[in-house]
């Protein structure tokens, strides 16, 4: 996708891959990859030891691919047979799941000691939402009025990525917080997408 908010999330991203690693030797696996933008992006920059996860996969020719991961499901990193990863990107998957906990848990096992996990989720902190919850109820993009269509449930916004939660769940999984930074927008109270760059906690 190449709204301004998927634009400034897959930039987010990648060039904070690209700091941390500025030789460009990592391994990194996207999580809930979709269609792959992020990967390619990543490839661009000239990443080569990539990985996507998800359900239905679509990524460049050179990069490998895990399909039929369901991210909700107990046990799912059982699937990489003990495979580990320098870098764990997460885009806009938190929200879409029954339970972020247990997806934390089986990130962790897939993170090498060190290693770096980057999240980006709705930014719930933000006016909008606030309004939206004192007005309507609900927080800005969740639950909306596809609920009651029969959509699929990977499809709507299900989990409110409360940051405090989120840090909390973060810990409990083995991840310590190095920074947060908001996306399309300065600052909490006017950033669109929470962007939270984690490290694995040695055990």
């Amino acid at each position: 996708m190449n709204d301004p908010n998927s634009l400034a999330i897959r930039a987010g991203v990648s060039g904070r891959i690209a700091d941390i690693f500025p030789d460009r030797q990592a391994r990194v696996v996207d999580l809930g990859c979709g269609e792959g933008e992020l990967l390619a992006r990543l490839a661009e920059l000239g990443f080569d030891q990539l990985t996507g996860i998800g359900w239905k996969v679509n990524v460049p020719s050179n990069v490998r691919k895990v399909e039929g991961i369901d991210l909700s499901q107990v046990g799912w990193a059982d699937r990489l047979g003990g495979d580990t990863f320098d870098v764990l990107t997460a885009t806009e998957v938190l929200e879409h799941l029954v339970n972020p906990y247990e997806f934390l848990t089986q990130v962790r096992r897939l993170t090498k000691p060190g290693g770096r996990l980057i999240l980006t989720f709705p930014n719930v902190h933000n006016w909008r939402s606030i309004i939206g919850y004192a007005v309507a109820g609900r927080f800005s993009g969740f639950f909306g009025p596809n609920w009651n269509k029969n959509h699929p449930l990977y499809d709507q916004h299900i989990f409110v990525p409360n940051h405090e939660l989120v840090l909390y769940f973060l810990k409990l999984a083995g991840f310590e917080l190095v920074s947060i930074d908001f996306l399309l927008g300065r600052g909490k109270l006017f950033g669109t997408t929470a962007l939270f760059d984690c490290k694995a906690i040695s055990a």
